[in-house]
C-alpha cells in the first residue's frame, strides 16, 4: 500500500485517520473530476450531449452494481445517504400499529426518516440500547414482532465501529415479514458487500467516506418489489420514462429505480464517484480490507497497552475501519485538538476517540498516534 500512499499527497504531511468523517481523495479522482469540469461543465453543450449525459449516469449505476452485487436497474443515483434512505422510507407502506426497529447507536440519517413517519402515521420506533457501544442481534430480536415493518441500521456503526452480520439481521427481519434497510456509508470501500448474498432489501450510501469519492454523490439500492408500484416523493422532468421528449402532458414512470432521479443531476460528483469505485476496484476490496484490518488490529493492541477501554469489537468479523476508545478522565475535545497540532487527525464521537485509517495509512501512522497519545495524556 506504500505505492498507493503516493496517490494521497497530504498523507506525507499529516497522519490522517479520520476517514469515518471525510476521506482523503486520490489524485486520480480529483484529476478526472477537474478534466470533466473543464471539458464539459465549463463549455455548456459544446461537448456535453444527451448521449454523454446518459453514459455518465449509467456508468455510475453499473460500477455501483458491480460493487454491491445487484442489477444496475435497481440503483438510483442520489446526492447523499439521507436522500436515499428517505426514498426508501417513502416507498414502504405503513399501517397504524406498525413499528420500526433500530439502535441507539445510529447516526441521525438512519433514524430521522422513521421518526418523521412515526409522527405522520402512528408508527412506533423502537431503539435497541447499546451496552458499551455494542448492540447484538439478540438485542434487536427482543424488539421485533409480527408488526415490525422495518429494521433500519448501519452496516458499521459510526461511533463504536461495530459491524453487523447483515445476513443474520436480514433473516431476523424476513422471519417477521419486515424489510431490512441499511446505511452502508461506513463500510463500502473497505468491506466487501453483496446485497443479494446478504439478502438486504434496501441500502444507501454516499461517496465521500470510505469510497474515496466526492461530496454531492451517493446512491440507493432497492429490491424491485419495493419500488415498482411506488410514486416517488418528488417528480421532475427526468421522472418520465421518455424524459428526452420533454412532453408536458405525458408522464410515465420508468420501470427501474431511475424513477427516483427526478431533475438535473450532479454530473461531476457522479463522475467522481464512478472513478473512485474504479480506483478501489483496481486495488481490490479484499486487499483494502486486509490492510485496514491489520492497521485497526495494531491500533487496538497499542491502545490496550495504554489501558484504554476499546468500544470496538476485537473480532475481525465484527469491525471494519473504525476503532473507538475511551480513557479515564480524558478531555476528548482537548486531546483531538492537541493531536491536530501535532498533525495527527482523528475525531471525538460518543465521548470517545474515534480513529479510522484507510489505504493511505501505514503502520508508522499507528505508531505515531500511539506515541502521541502517551505524551498528551501525561
Amino acid at each position: 500500500m506504500r505505492r498507493v500512499r503516493e496517490d494521497f499527497p497530504i498523507s506525507n504531511e499529516v497522519v490522517y485517520m479520520n476517514t469515518a468523517a471525510i476521506s482523503l481523495k486520490p489524485v486520480q479522482v480529483i484529476d478526472a473530476m477537474t478534466e470533466f469540469m473543464k471539458g464539459y461543465e465549463a463549455n455548456g453543450t459544446v461537448n456535453f450531449s444527451d448521449s454523454l449525459e446518459g453514459e455518465v449516469l449509467e456508468n455510475a449505476r453499473c460500477r455501483i452494481s458491480e460493487l454491491i452485487g445487484c442489477r444496475s436497474d435497481d440503483i438510483a443515483l442520489t446526492t447523499n445517504t439521507s436522500e436515499g434512505i428517505n426514498f426508501v422510507a417513502h416507498s414502504i407502506k405503513f399501517e397504524h400499529g406498525n413499528n420500526v426497529v433500530t439502535t441507539d447507536l445510529e447516526f441521525p440519517t438512519v433514524t430521522y426518516p422513521w421518526l418523521k413517519i412515526a409522527k405522520e402515521k402512528g408508527v412506533e420506533v423502537r431503539f435497541a440500547l447499546n451496552r458499551n457501544g455494542i448492540v447484538s442481534v439478540e438485542d434487536l430480536e427482543k424488539l421485533v414482532d409480527d408488526n415490525t415493518r422495518v429494521i433500519a441500521l448501519s452496516h458499521v456503526e459510526y461511533s463504536s465501529g461495530q459491524r453487523f452480520n447483515l445476513r443474520e439481521v436480514a433473516d431476523l427481519a424476513h422471519r417477521h415479514g419486515a424489510i431490512l434497510v441499511v446505511d452502508a456509508v461506513q463500510s463500502l470501500g473497505v468491506i466487501p458487500l453483496n446485497v443479494k448474498r446478504e439478502n438486504v432489501d434496501a441500502l444507501a450510501s454516499a461517496a465521500y467516506k470510505w469510497l474515496l469519492g466526492p461530496f454531492g454523490a451517493g446512491f440507493v439500492y432497492m429490491r424491485k418489489e419495493l419500488y415498482e408500484n411506488v410514486m416517488p416523493p418528488f417528480v421532475g422532468w427526468r421522472s418520465n420514462k421518455e424524459h428526452e421528449e420533454y412532453d408536458p402532458q405525458k408522464f410515465t414512470l420508468p420501470e427501474t429505480a431511475r424513477r427516483f432521479e427526478y431533475g438535473g443531476m450532479p454530473y461531476t460528483p457522479i463522475y467522481g464517484l464512478t472513478k473512485a469505485i474504479e480506483y478501489i476496484m483496481s486495488i481490490g476490496i479484499e486487499n483494502i480490507r486486509e490492510h485496514v484490518m491489520n492497521l485497526t488490529q495494531k491500533l487496538i493492541d497499542g491502545l490496550n497497552d495504554l489501558g484504554a477501554q476499546i468500544l470496538t469489537p476485537s473480532n475481525r468479523e465484527q469491525r471494519a475501519g473504525i476503532v473507538s476508545a475511551r480513557f479515564d478522565k480524558m478531555d476528548y475535545d482537548k486531546i483531538v485538538e492537541e493531536l491536530a497540532k501535532n498533525k495527527i487527525i482523528v475525531s471525538k464521537r460518543m465521548n470517545a476517540l474515534r480513529i479510522s485509517p484507510h489505504i493511505y495509512n501505514v503502520e508508522e501512522d499507528v505508531m505515531k498516534f500511539v506515541e502521541a497519545i502517551k505524551k498528551v495524556r501525561k
